[in-house]
């Protein structure tokens, strides 16, 4: 998105340019097999002929090394509380039941994913999976992460495939961990007094509060950063501070999830580039809605608002529709159909009273008089509404009847989400 700043002689914009989205994989990576042509009798000894992925699980860009067996402290479903006062009532993490899951069939596919979801929290090895499907074996697994954003260790998996001797196939299944035990629960440790420093303000008011509380904290607390450390998880958020889109989605999931509601990863592609993408769906109030955190983030997604006096959040994506995400986005289903999002009730711009079904200048007047002093954000029901309010406030000037400053009125504007950003530059 692009940022000008309109001055009374007339407008000169800012630097331009197309941000490309980058840095975010659909899921971790595809698991590496390896096939048993001679089956063991029973699947009780497929364990050694099981190959290792050859990958360091110490060498993860961790500041946290350890050597050991990982026999110690070995709590990573958050519930870890000996250096954070998290919240008594923070939701625990370590039940089935997400999205993704109920996406499955009952019984065998949702037994697996239980079986599955175990050992990960375990971090254990060599699971025998009733499942001889390989496909099946790849979307189960990553139901499981789309649900467990605190499964922040685990890397992909491996497997061996068998058949007992009633000639039934089976799958040994294990995890690759990028830490050991150990490691894993310091990382937690330290998740744990983040998430406690942003809930000792978590609002107390209903879902779409805390939903918007939890973007706009996020969000100041996050740097893009395609050279992140552990960028496809949370830990690049929560421990560093700096991430990419994959990394904004898990971290916005975990603590809505913590907070109580429901939230779930979604992952597909920009229109407009056609690069790889994440996001996220949240339930607010009893209904599903979309919210893209990255994109959230105004000094990524607007040109410009670095500079001080810039807001540092912006809410084109927070709480909308299927059909208004679908403009930008594109969303992959292959693994789960995701919810069709139509209700409105608490999407950011209704919730905030800054939606104009119709060319108000009274409206207009007591929208700027409600923020006054303040960046102003709002967004048009139509585009011929909102062509209306662009020849209006920008081309005919009638912006400085609100907001004026020695070098300008800075702006921003979005014909594919219909809306308007305004803010004072700094002299």
């Amino acid at each position: 998105m692009l940022s000008f700043t309109l001055k009374r002689i007339g407008f000169a914009s800012l630097t331009a340019g197309v941000l490309l989205l980058s840095g975010c994989a659909q899921f971790s990576k595809e698991p590496e097999t390896e096939i048993l042509n001679d089956a063991p009798s029973g699947g009780q000894n497929a364990a050694d002929e099981l190959q290792d992925s050859g990958e360091d699980p110490q060498d993860t860009g961790s500041s946290f090394q350890d050597a050991g067996n990982g026999e110690q402290d070995t709590d990573t479903d958050g519930s870890l509380r000996d250096s954070a006062d998290i919240p008594e009532d923070a939701e625990p993490l370590s039940e089935p039941g997400g999205y993704y899951y109920r996406a499955l069939s009952e019984g065998g596919e949702r037994a697996v994913y239980e079986q599955m979801l175990s050992g990960m929290k375990q971090m254990t090895q060599d699971e025998i999976l009733d499942c001889g499907d390989e496909d099946l074996l790849y979307r189960i697994f990553c139901c499981v992460l789309a649900d467990h954003p605190e499964l922040f260790y685990v890397t992909g998996y491996t497997y061996a495939k068998g058949m007992t001797d009633d000639q039934e196939e089976y799958i040994r299944f294990s995890a690759t961990y990028s830490m050991s035990e150990n490691e894993a629960a310091r990382c937690q440790s330290r998740i744990d007094e983040y998430m406690a420093e942003c809930f000792q303000n978590l609002p107390e008011g209903d879902d779409y509060d805390k939903i918007r509380y939890l973007y706009e904290y996020l969000i100041r607390h996050t740097e893009y950063d395609l050279e992140a450390p552990e960028n496809q998880n949370i830990c690049s958020v929560f421990l560093y501070g700096r991430s990419v889109c994959q990394g904004y989605a898990k971290a916005f999931q975990y603590l809505c999830m913590r907070a109580g509601i429901e939230a779930s990863l979604v992952t597909g592609r920009i229109r407009e580039s056609g690069y790889g993408h994440a996001w996220n769906f949240v339930r607010s109030d009893g209904a599903y809605y979309y919210v893209d955190t990255t994109w959230g983030d105004a000094s990524y997604t607007m040109e410009g608002a670095n500079a001080p006096g810039s807001p540092d959040v912006n809410y084109e994506y927070l709480c909308v529709t299927t059909e208004q995400i679908a403009k930008t986005h594109e969303i992959d289903q292959n693994i789960a159909v995701m919810p069709e999002c139509t209700a409105l009730e608490d999407n950011y711009f209704i919730r905030e009273q800054a939606f104009f079904t119709s060319f108000d200048e009274a409206a207009l007047d007591a929208f700027f008089a409600r923020h006054e002093g303040e960046p102003v954000t709002f967004r048009c029901e139509t585009a011929d509404i909102y062509s209306r309010f662009h020849e209006y406030l920008i081309t005919g000037e009638h912006i400085f009847h609100y907001m004026d400053s020695d070098a300008g009125v800075s702006y921003s504007d979005n014909e594919e989400t219909l809306t308007f950003s305004f803010w004072l530059p700094a002299d």
